[in-house]
């Protein structure tokens, strides 16, 4: 399950805010060597924010093992993929629908219950370099544009079961 501060209509960077989205998320992963591997993900935060405002991902890369001590196990990761992202109010004007590249770096902290099974935690910093927001209109009637990227960040908890290798 994860938790995301979208980044849209949020007053704060933290991962936390009024506006959080929630949903549901699957991962996979295959390790190359026991330090390094790839990892995939997919993400659907539909849940809590605005009527009709949602954000998805669909995001693979490498990761790295940087710690491991007795159960416990970090990674750190970076991922590319798309995020998509649909407005409060859409198709209506000053909302918008659409899909942007992202890159995200992250971390994640595995803990082995057992052989197979594993307590997981992951948090992820989203950045969306080419989002730019609907234009709006300044006081004085001055065009604005909101180029500025779209940065969500926030946590995803859950467990996971190990089907192939040791």
């Amino acid at each position: 399950m994860s938790t995301f501060n979208p980044d849209w209509g949020c007053a704060t960077t933290s991962p936390f805010c009024g506006n959080q989205l929630i949903g549901p998320a699957v991962f996979g992963d295959f390790n190359l060597h026991g330090q390094y591997g790839v990892e995939a993900e997919a993400r659907w935060l539909r849940w809590h924010g605005s009527s009709g405002f949602y954000e998805d991902n669909y995001l693979a890369g490498p990761r790295d093992r940087v710690l491991r001590w007795h159960g416990l196990l970090t990674w750190i990761k970076l991922e590319l993929g798309g995020g998509w992202i649909e407005t409060p109010g859409y198709p209506a004007a000053g909302s918008l629908k659409g899909s942007y590249f992202a890159f995200v770096p992250g971390v994640t902290f595995e803990y082995r219950l057992s052989r197979k099974l594993s307590l997981r935690g992951d948090y992820e910093y989203q950045i969306w370099p080419s989002f730019a927001g609907p234009p709006t209109y300044s006081s004085t009637g001055t065009l604005l544009e909101h180029k500025s990227g779209l940065t969500p960040n926030g946590f995803t908890f859950g467990v996971s079961y190990r089907v192939l290798g040791h």
